[in-house]
């Protein structure tokens, strides 16, 4: 991963948690500003090869927490934010960081669940869910009041995006 592109993906990922961590939303003009920075700096940077590498980053982030989001389970600054930082990424690097970071999530929602005591009818209710989607039925547990429990998922995919970018710049050391 080229320098610039490393800076402005990381300098991205910050923005979007602290604004994540004070308002609870990912604004859509600062996810936009990343899709288009992050394709630019592939097209300067890579021509041709880089802009299909941020175009498919973007696809692959959309496309994985597209159903999530139907679902009810992440928020649209989510998406748009996975998909922006896919620009910047590349579909590789951006598998890798959203697994840690979904896996994160994961924990710190449930760590958040158990100690509000609402982890039992939480997992009642996305089992129930599940089995709604499998049956192409539009699930509503998820999104009623009294099973939303909000983490600030932005901060957690950023976290794990960084750490892939990592991993991906160990695995290029000689």
């Amino acid at each position: 991963m080229h320098p610039v592109t490393l800076a402005a993906a990381l300098a991205f990922m910050v923005v979007v948690s602290v604004c994540d961590l004070r308002a609870r939303r990912i604004p859509n003009r600062l996810n936009l500003v990343g899709l288009v920075v992050g394709l630019a700096l592939q097209i300067a940077l890579g021509g041709w090869q880089g802009f299909f590498a941020g175009l498919s980053g973007f696809g692959v982030g959309f496309a994985i927490l597209f159903v999530p989001f139907a679902a009810g389970m992440v928020g649209g600054g989510d998406v748009k934010f996975v998909a922006a930082a896919g620009a910047f990424l590349g579909w590789q690097t951006l598998l890798v960081g959203l697994g840690i970071g979904v896996v994160a999530g994961g924990v710190v929602g449930a760590y958040s669940l158990i100690r509000s005591g609402r982890f039992l009818s939480a997992m009642r209710g996305l089992a129930a869910d599940m089995i709604c989607i499998a049956s192409g039925v539009r699930p509503t547990t998820l999104k009623s009041t009294e099973a939303v429990q909000t983490v600030p998922y932005g901060v957690l995919l950023a976290m794990g995006l960084a750490a892939g970018i990592a991993v991906t710049l160990i695995k290029e050391v000689p």
